[in-house]
């Protein structure tokens, strides 16, 4: 029998250059997307700033959700003190540092800001295109359907495999039955086409993809309608790319969650912020932790 891989760790690090650690971010990532795709930020900080990467995909009772129709065994806030214990048994809640969460990783590290003493707490929070669990924006359970969701998996999908969103499809057919397999053949399509997508990839295995997306989605929407945040004494900084999650011009419920909060804008989507170079010029201003709120 062959022996199991070693599962990653729940903490990444990054080095940026090869001088010593003065200064760190450390990143609260909700998975989806690889934790490597954070050696472009650890490029763009300033030599002497470590990054550290906290993949919450390692947690099992987080993971398994998305494979198991959304449903959730855990909370926002176990998840953060996961985080914190680790993070605390490392070393890393010490000297100058700046918490960083993308997308639902901002959620579980404006979470972890309230379990942390005094002496242990960072410069600021900064959100990346992320969304407050408050009402208002918390989604009522029927709600996150294929109406929601295509449009972001078309994000996520060209992200993923590092091509141009704008090869497929933003408005989809309205199915009376409401499956989303027409709208899936339009994104089949356009991705074998545009070479998003694989030679090969059928609409089955496609539809697979989505439908873990999909439970991802629902997975977290469940962990936010469960949890009731309480503002923390920090500020925040919300950074949100061109195209973003949602439209809305307000900011994303996170007024008065924090001592104050600034807001900057980035190039790119939700998911290719994380790699766009002015994107992560930006972010890396607002993550130093010797520098203050966000350009942009």
């Amino acid at each position: 029998m062959r022996p199991e891989r070693p599962r990653p760790e729940l903490v990444r690090a990054f080095r940026s250059g090869s001088a010593p650690e003065r200064a760190r971010v450390l990143v609260i990532h909700p998975g989806a997307l690889p934790t490597a795709d954070y050696a472009g930020l650890a490029d763009a900080l300033p030599p002497g700033t470590g990054l550290h990467v906290v993949d919450l995909e390692q947690i099992p009772e987080y993971f398994r959700a998305a494979l198991d129709s959304g449903r959730v065994t855990t909370s926002i806030d176990r998840l953060a003190g996961r985080a914190a214990g680790e993070l605390r048994a490392r070393g890393l809640l010490s000297e100058r540092w700046v918490l960083l969460g993308w997308s639902f990783g901002g959620v579980v590290g404006h979470a972890l800001t309230g379990l942390l003493e005094e002496d242990e707490r960072p410069r600021r929070l900064v959100l990346l295109d992320s969304i407050a669990p408050v009402p208002g924006y918390v989604q009522p359970e029927d709600a996150i359907g294929h109406g929601l969701a295509l449009p972001w998996f078309c994000m996520y999908l060209a992200a993923k495999r590092g091509g141009d969103p704008g090869a497929l499809p933003t408005a989809f057919p309205d199915d009376p039955a409401g499956r989303p397999d027409a709208a899936l053949e339009q994104v089949l399509r356009a991705g074998l086409d545009s070479g998003i997508l694989r030679p090969g990839t059928t609409l089955p295995g496609l539809r697979k993809v989505y439908d873990t997306y999909l439970d991802g989605l629902r997975r977290n929407n469940r962990l936010a309608a469960a949890h009731r945040p309480r503002p923390v004494g920090l500020p925040l900084v919300l950074l949100r790319p061109e195209r973003g999650l949602l439209a809305t011009p307000e900011p994303l419920g996170w007024s008065g969650l924090g001592a104050d909060l600034d807001t900057g804008f980035t190039p790119g989507d939700h998911y290719s912020m994380l790699r766009d170079p002015e994107a992560l010029r930006r972010i890396a201003a607002a993550a130093v932790p010797e520098t203050a709120p966000a350009p942009g």
